[in-house]
């Protein structure tokens, strides 16, 4: 039973933003609202008057006939249930005329409201219930209900009112505020630090499902490994600073050239950097790669590098009717590179 309640109420699931917590919330409402109609139901065939025995009935019949009529639109039926509940709640106040703490209920459902439609939306749709309530159990007053406890009630349930609010708008921005801080940190493990590219955890996370997805759709796909060249030398010449500032220009030029939404670009580890994308045919693949390629050494010039540099590269076209795995496709591109490196750098080594 304790599992099978977890499971329902989603209590072994991560908690991750506002709408998990209120789809759990829903769950809670649908569950109760069961619970505690049959339980009223129940007690009052023994305990009560017929009266509020057929009242409890009607209600927990209704309940079901939301239930049911609903079942497809789960939101539907919680916001449904929701509301069934306030009109609920004036019936059993009418046929107790307020007596028996039966308008104590007001204060689960205005909590409730609040948690399922947000701190603003929910305040204006409780505000608005309690103030109904109020008006409704004025005619009371005098009669089955003193003075002094219509205004404790009324007293109370503002401030029962307030507090929901301020529980829901403290939880919600301390939601807003952890999502945003998960999405800065996942970010970063898939950033380079210096380039701002993707990094290469995140080039094997990728591959694979770009290799596939272009294969499903029958799509080209191209992966290019550039390779700075000599940049060991460049470095032990110039210093790390200015060999920083080599890849960063290399990695704003790829920036710049590659502005297609599916384009994906990484930095490898080092001077080594890859690039990901699906060109119309082979002759357009070939060519941006080497139009990047006579770009380098222009824009070093402007960036007032201190040095020549030129780049290195594999292109390796992936056909969409051959089946290749990530281990074969990235072997495949580096060893184009080293031949890129071996037949004398500064040159584009395409895949046969």
């Amino acid at each position: 039973m304790i599992k099978w309640l977890k499971s329902y109420l989603l209590m072994e699931k991560e908690v991750g933003s506002n709408s998990y917590r209120r789809e759990v919330t829903g769950n809670f409402v649908i569950l109760f609202s069961f619970a505690i109609l049959f339980l009223l139901t129940l007690s009052n065939f023994f305990l009560s008057s017929r009266t509020i025995f057929y009242a409890n009935l009607a209600l927990f019949s209704g309940l079901c006939l939301i239930t049911f009529l609903f079942r497809h639109n789960k939101r539907l039926v919680i916001h449904s249930i929701a509301h069934f509940m306030a009109g609920g709640i004036f019936v059993i106040v009418y046929f107790n005329q307020a007596q028996d703490y039966t308008p104590i209920w007001s204060f689960l459902y205005m909590y409730l409201i609040i948690s399922l439609y947000g701190h603003q939306k929910g305040l204006m749709i409780a505000g608005g219930f309690l103030g109904c309530l109020l008006l409704f159990l004025s005619f009371w007053v005098g009669e089955t209900v003193t003075k002094l406890e219509f205004i404790r009630f009324a007293f109370v349930s503002v401030f029962i009112l307030f507090f929901a609010y301020l529980a829901e708008l403290l939880i919600s921005r301390t939601f807003e505020q952890l999502n945003k801080t998960k999405s800065i940190l996942e970010k970063m493990t898939i950033t380079d630090e210096l380039t701002g590219l993707h990094n290469r955890r995140h080039f094997n996370d990728v591959l694979s499902d770009k290799i596939n997805s272009a294969r499903r759709s029958k799509e080209m796909l191209a992966l290019a490994i550039i390779d700075v060249d000599h940049f060991k030398k460049y470095n032990d010449t110039y210093g790390h600073p200015a060999g920083d500032q080599v890849l960063i220009t290399l990695a704003e030029l790829l920036k710049t050239t590659m502005k297609r939404s599916d384009d994906v670009l990484f930095r490898l580890g080092g001077e080594e950097f890859a690039l990901l994308y699906k060109p119309k045919d082979e002759t357009s693949a070939i060519a941006l790669l080497e139009r990047i390629r006579e770009a380098v050494e222009d824009v070093v010039k402007e960036e007032n590098i201190q040095s020549i540099v030129t780049i290195s590269a594999g292109l390796y076209i992936i056909k969409p009717q051959k089946t290749q795995s990530f281990e074969q496709v990235y072997k495949s591109a580096d060893e184009l590179l080293y031949q890129a490196k071996e037949l004398g750098r500064n040159r584009v080594v395409v895949s046969p």
